[in-house]
C-alpha cells in the first residue's frame, strides 16, 4: 500500500515551515533511497525541497539510539541542541534525542506505545495533540 503520513504530521509540517523563525530538519535512520521515495510520497516534492535540512541513514555511521544523527543536525543548523525539538515515535529515536540534549516530544504507534517514554516532554497518541506555539514559542 501507499505510504501515509501519520495523522497530524502533515499539519505541523506546514506550520514549522511557515514559520520564518524555525528551521526544519528530518533525521531519519533509514537510508538515502529508502527514506527519499518514501518522504517525497507522503510530503510531496515541494515541501521536502522547504526542508532546512533532511540527515539520512548514509549520512552518519552510528544509528540511533545514538545520538550522532541529532548532534551533527543541530551542528549543520547552527543551532544549540537545546533549542532544538525533537518528535520520535519510539524509544529508540527518544534516547537519540535525549543524548544530544534535545527536548523530545513521542508521538507513539501501535508497535511503541509500550515503550518507556519517561523521558519524554510529553506523550502523545498522534501529532495532532501537539501545538507547535506550545513546542516552539515565538
Amino acid at each position: 500500500g501507499k505510504a501515509e503520513a501519520r495523522p497530524g504530521i502533515v499539519e505541523l509540517i506546514d506550520e514549522a515551515l511557515g514559520r520564518p523563525d524555525l528551521k526544519v530538519a528530518i533525521c531519519s535512520a533509514a537510508t538515502k533511497s529508502a527514506a527519499q521515495k518514501i518522504l517525497a510520497s507522503i510530503l510531496g516534492q515541494e515541501r521536502l525541497a522547504k526542508f532546512d535540512l533532511l540527515l539520512l541513514g548514509d549520512d552518519v555511521s552510528r544509528k540511533k539510539p545514538d545520538p550522532m544523527i541529532y548532534v551533527l543536525a543541530a551542528e549543520r543548523l547552527g543551532v544549540e541542541p537545546a533549542s532544538c525539538v525533537v518528535i520520535e515515535d519510539s524509544k529508540i529515536g527518544l534516547d537519540s534525542a535525549s543524548g544530544a540534549g534535545m527536548p523530545c516530544y513521542i508521538t507513539f504507534t501501535e508497535s511503541t506505545r509500550s515503550q518507556d517514554f519517561s523521558k519524554a516532554k510529553a506523550v502523545v497518541a498522534d501529532a495532532t495533540k501537539l501545538v507547535l506555539a506550545d513546542i516552539c514559542p515565538l
